[in-house]
């Protein structure tokens, strides 16, 4: 027995593993699941719109403007069931007639969707013909704040609503000149009236930054209040407001062109189609926009209908394939 342990204590052993064999590293060619999700367009039940419109001297064609173009901001309420009112005031807050109470037409205040759509629009060019004897001290904050606040349970009750959406738009060739409200306020004040903040938006048709325009100085003390409360920034001296009524009419109605996406894509991946009334169509990459920033598709200058569902696929990054790192590196010792 001891000289038997005694040879195999002599014995070697290989403990080496079997020889190198040349392998390749091809690892089969997985699918990636794609990700779907689907946004449905909806609109809010009800909003609140008024309009500050300066009334000074030079505003003739401005106002002519807005009245001949404000069929494209109501495309967006008409047979749409949408509770909504339209409202107008002055920037002139020296005549006691007005000082922000809502301009008067047919017996009433303000526009609502009692009317019918022809109706409305007649409505509102005889509200938003103001003619041009206003004071030159334009306070369009001033005005709008009184109007919502000051007046709203005496001349203008009925309506500011606090569960509806308020969008708030000023058309001023000048600087505003408010003095019972800086900016700083009438932003704070605005930002604290709805829980959510697409509930509220001041939009300015003014001067643009930072010299303003022709015909127009630069629109201080609105543009600055719709950086920090969002809305719509236009400039005044462009010839023709369709465009931008529309938007306005599209925001007010809570419509959106941007739908955001559950998970980071791989951008070239992205496929986006829109659904509606059972209809599919789909959209080629030119027209809309992807923002890796917000993470978004934002269509170039389509608006699903209300209802409508956007559907975006894409491959999530965080599922891309990626060559293996160890791979790589047992390859370059070979």
């Amino acid at each position: 027995m001891i000289v038997a342990l005694a040879l195999l204590g002599c014995q070697e052993y290989n403990l080496q593993g079997p020889a190198s064999v040349e392998t390749t590293y091809n690892p089969p060619d997985l699918e990636v699941a794609e990700k779907e999700d689907h946004i449905t367009q909806v609109t809010v039940p009800s909003v609140d719109v008024l309009f500050v419109v300066d009334n000074s001297g030079s505003m003739s064609e401005e106002q002519k403007a807005l009245r001949d173009n404000f069929d494209d901001f109501m495309r967006y309420f008409t047979d749409s069931g949408m509770d909504y009112h339209v409202g107008v005031v002055s920037t002139d807050m020296d005549n006691r007639q007005q000082t922000g109470s809502l301009i008067s037409e047919g017996g009433s205040r303000y526009i609502d969707n009692t009317l019918s759509a022809a109706d409305a629009i007649a409505s509102f060019k005889e509200r938003a013909n103001l003619g041009t004897m206003g004071s030159s001290d334009e306070r369009g904050k001033d005005a709008a704040y009184k109007a919502l606040v000051g007046l709203a349970n005496s001349t203008n009750a009925g309506f500011y609503r606090e569960e509806a959406l308020l969008s708030i738009v000023v058309i001023s060739d000048e600087r505003d000149w408010s003095r019972d409200v800086s900016v700083a306020e009438f932003s704070s004040w605005m930002q604290s009236l709805k829980e959510e903040d697409e509930m509220t938006w001041f939009s300015s048709i003014v001067g643009p930054s930072p010299n303003g325009c022709a015909t127009a100085e630069k629109g201080a003390g609105y543009l600055e209040v719709t950086d920090a409360v969002g809305g719509i920034k236009f400039s005044i001296c462009e010839p023709d407001y369709s465009s931008v009524l529309e938007e306005l009419g599209m925001q007010a109605a809570g419509l959106k062109r941007e739908f955001f996406l559950t998970e980071v894509p791989v951008e070239e991946t992205i496929k986006v189609t829109v659904t509606t009334d059972g209809e599919e169509d789909k959209f080629k990459s030119s027209e809309w926009t992807y923002d890796g920033i917000r993470n978004s598709v934002t269509f170039t200058s389509f608006v699903p209908d209300p209802l409508a569902v956007v559907n975006i696929t894409y491959e999530p990054l965080a599922d891309a394939h990626e060559p293996d790192a160890t791979q790589d590196d047992t390859a370059a010792e070979e």
